[in-house]
């Protein structure tokens, strides 16, 4: 699964920070090095001090699972009835009908923390393909695309 790992170069390290803080205002000591963790299906997971802080997949850069609470805590969230948590924790996209309710009005395209109902525990990461507005209305349909979610191959890389 791992094709290699390394180093970020300092101007990588130095785009990557600037990408986490402009878009989810995550902000990362610059003076501890990155590394990268390249797979072989052409993802890129990013660990500080061993600790994972970022996902590269599909061009999403994109927070994961096992980043700290509070990196996790800046990101939108939607909770999802508990119906719908072991297709989600399958990779199954996150359906209309299985929201229970959005936090942080969040539009599309946007990238979004997935929690369960009862324990509003992460499960998945993903990405916003209808509006919050709209999947109220509509009830029907995919409204986020599941990126990353517990036990996928990247989690257990992690």
């Amino acid at each position: 699964m791992i094709k290699k790992r390394h180093p970020l170069s300092s101007k990588e390290q130095k785009e990557l920070l600037k990408i986490l803080k402009e878009k989810y205002s995550i902000d990362l000591d610059k003076k501890k090095i990155i590394e990268v963790v390249e797979t072989k299906d052409e993802k890129k997971i990013y660990f500080q001090e061993g600790k994972p802080i970022a996902i590269l997949i599909d061009e999403n850069l994109i927070p994961t699972l096992k980043s700290s609470k509070e990196i996790l805590d800046l990101l939108p969230k939607v909770i999802v009835d508990m119906g719908a948590v072991p297709h989600i924790v399958n990779g199954a996209d996150i359906m209309a009908p299985g929201i229970k309710e959005i936090k942080n009005n969040a539009e599309i395209g946007k990238i979004v923390l997935i929690v369960d109902e009862k324990y509003e525990k992460p499960i998945a990461i993903g990405i916003m393909i209808m509006n919050s507005k709209e999947i109220f209305e509509k009830r029907k349909g995919k409204a986020i695309k599941n990126l990353h979610y517990v036990g996928d191959d990247l989690w257990k890389l992690m």
